[in-house]
């Protein structure tokens, strides 16, 4: 099955997201800064907006 350009590049930035998303559970994991943690969940929010 043939993917399009269009569904290539949201699988690329659903991937990105999923890395985002791992590294926040290890911030949490390592007790970072709460600041910190929100910052990339802010981050990881703006790249799901971006996907569609």
């Amino acid at each position: 099955m043939s993917i399009s350009s269009t569904n290539k590049a949201a699988f690329r930035r659903l991937k990105i997201i999923e890395g985002q998303v791992k590294g926040i559970q290890r911030m949490i994991e390592d007790e970072k800064y709460c600041i910190d943690i929100l910052t990339q969940i802010s981050a990881t929010r703006a790249a799901l907006d971006g996907v569609g």
